[in-house]
């Protein structure tokens, strides 16, 4: 009897926890399906791929419900903040639900940083958002100090701030102004080329002489890795051409052949 009542409670407990397995598999399925379906739009529009309003919504139920639950959940919800930008982005293209698709991302940028607020790249889109509605201001420049505080080597969110922030340099204070150029600085030195051309070409075209001027403690191979690369493509940065910046002592070996056929006289001359 004291065996058979053992095995019967055996089977009771692992019916039991079979059963709840099930129950939690049933509960916790629809928020797995809904996280891969946000993750995957996510990812597109980090990686700048567009994405119309159209292809977009299917996500507006599920958008909708994310904002209306008040419990964390931060993977969701930076997804569903990421999504929100993106959907900014497009009304301000067209000009159309502007107010509407900016109180959107406002609500859902808060809410994910209140659940996990070490996060640099939403800081970088608060900041934005902030500046678009209200202006530049102080407050403003605490979200900026955010997230570079929080992240500041994380390549893909450097090139996205870097963009928007040397759009702006003028305007930065001191010290939001030199970690821009101190972030330029830190792409060449790990050799992120190609990011730090499309900067330079881009946004920062216009403080050229100050970002190159921030490479001085850069080793200087991957200084003239940058500057010859710019010159292939057409950017002059150090009024050489070319020729000269791919052989860089050609022009020192034609001067001394220059001098030697000047006649002695006219070599004593300054």
């Amino acid at each position: 009897m004291p065996r058979r009542a053992a095995a019967w409670l055996a089977r009771g407990f692992l019916a039991a926890a079979a059963c709840s397995s099930v129950a939690w598999g049933a509960t916790t399925l629809p928020v797995f399906v809904d996280q891969a379906r946000l993750d995957g739009a996510r990812d597109l529009i980090l990686r700048n791929v567009p994405v119309s309003d159209a292809e977009l919504g299917d996500l507006g139920p599920l958008l909708s419900r994310v904002a209306a639950d008040k419990d964390c959940m931060p993977a969701i919800d930076r997804s569903a903040a990421v999504i929100r930008l993106r959907l900014a982005e497009n009304a301000l293209a067209s000009g159309d639900q502007v107010d509407a698709r900016m109180d959107e991302l406002d609500a859902a940028v808060r809410k994910s940083l209140g659940c996990a607020p070490a996060d640099p790249y939403l800081w970088v889109v608060l900041f934005w958002l902030r500046n678009t509605r209200q202006g530049l201001s102080d407050a403003n420049f605490d979200l900026l100090r955010m997230s570079y505080r929080l992240g500041p080597n994380e390549g893909w969110i450097v090139v996205k701030r870097s963009a928007m922030a040397l759009a702006m340099l003028d305007a930065l204070p001191p010290d939001l102004s030199d970690a821009v150029i101190a972030e330029f600085a830190r792409l060449v030195k790990t050799e992120l080329y190609t990011e730090a051309i499309d900067l330079l070409k881009g946004p920062g075209w216009a403080h050229r002489d100050r970002l190159l001027a921030g490479l001085a403690a850069v080793p200087q191979r991957n200084v003239d890795i940058l500057t010859r690369t710019m010159a292939d493509i057409g950017y002059d940065l150090d009024r050489r051409s070319p020729a000269e910046r791919r052989n860089p002592e050609r022009k020192s070996n034609d001067r001394i052949d220059e001098i030697a056929r000047m006649p002695p006289e006219a070599r004593a001359r300054p």
